[in-house]
């Protein structure tokens, strides 16, 4: 095969998974476009991919999956993590998926919910009408799905709950591909330690800890940069590393008036 690592353009929305070496490999092609380093003892996670089947998976949950890819891509939503997300919600909850008649009969209006409750987990609001009119549903057979999804993935009724990931598993994520220098990123993850079960996004919060460290290690890594790289708007970092000094700050003082 011909080496075209040199001439090769992706045009995918996002390259993705990292390689076990680091490289970047194009989600679309599968192709290795550049090796890139990487801090590995950051780097723990393992790509499943969910949204993909192999031949175990039975003809029903191959449907399923068909029918989500279909959706993601008219939404045009990113495969990591939203649908991925989804992915994994279908094969871990397939016995009751499966089994009722309401949400199998119109699978298209299901995964459209599921997508819905996927993006609102992860702050990523998108107004069902919207993703009615673009997938040319009716909007209350939506509504109605959504409804359902969560009485039956839910015995207690409570709202769909799908694991997220935390300000630490951002820092890993993306810190690590910004900087070779393992004192910076260590410095970010102990600021997040310092302001633990304060709330916020976890990306903006990854991002700011981010930056608040490349400026105590005097590193010149600007705030638009790691937005980028976040997917964040450069305000938004600086608008969290504030945040994050004032909380250090608050219990710094707190910890002195006890003393």
């Amino acid at each position: 095969m011909r080496n075209n690592l040199d001439h090769h353009k992706c045009d995918a929305i996002i390259i993705y998974p990292e390689g076990l070496t680091g490289e970047k490999i194009c989600s679309k092609c599968g192709q290795v476009i550049e090796e890139t380093p990487i801090l590995t003892s950051f780097t723990q996670w393992s790509p499943e991919w969910y949204s993909n089947w192999n031949e175990e998976d039975s003809e029903t949950l191959k449907e399923w999956l068909t029918t989500l890819r279909t959706i993601s891509c008219q939404l045009n939503i990113p495969n990591f993590p939203y649908r991925e997300e989804a992915a994994k919600t279908i094969r871990s909850q397939k016995h009751l998926l499966f089994k009722s008649q309401k949400l199998s009969k119109n699978k298209r209006a299901t995964v459209a919910a599921l997508m819905h409750l996927i993006l609102r987990e992860y702050d990523k609001m998108r107004p069902l009408k919207d993703i009615s009119k673009e997938l040319s549903l009716d909007d209350r057979a939506v509504m109605k799905q959504t409804w359902l999804l969560n009485k039956t993935l839910n015995s207690k009724r409570e709202p769909l709950k799908i694991q997220r990931k935390t300000a630490l598993d951002y820092l890993h994520e993306y810190a690590g591909k910004m900087t070779e220098d393992k004192e910076i990123i260590v410095t970010a993850q102990n600021i997040l330690q310092k302001i633990k079960g304060s709330g916020g996004n976890p990306v903006g919060s990854a991002a700011g800890a981010f930056y608040a460290a490349c400026k105590q290690k005097k590193t010149k890594i600007s705030k638009e940069k790691i937005g980028e790289r976040f997917h964040i708007s450069a305000r938004t970092v600086y608008t969290n590393e504030v945040r994050i000094r004032k909380l250090i700050s608050t219990k710094q003082c707190s910890k002195q008036s006890s003393n």
